[in-house]
């Protein structure tokens, strides 16, 4: 598939986050499923998989630098 469309992070709470997007322009095939993976620095934190691109993001550590894939 193509890259999804309009991806945006906003924080929920203090320590919360969620991540949502939109469907990308071509699937290439069945229902497709949406996967992010979170990391802390070089670490993989968390890894989901599921059918719509809204994901919570909870019980981050403070004063750490996340990236959302």
């Amino acid at each position: 598939p193509s890259q999804v469309q309009k991806m945006i992070v906003y924080t929920t709470s203090d320590n919360s986050m969620r991540v949502k997007c939109e469907a990308p322009e071509d699937i290439n095939g069945p229902n497709g499923r949406y996967h992010l993976e979170v990391e802390a620095g070089n670490t993989l934190v968390r890894n989901v998989s599921q059918s719509k691109c809204d994901f919570p993001v909870n019980n981050l550590q403070y004063s750490t630098y996340y990236r959302f894939k």
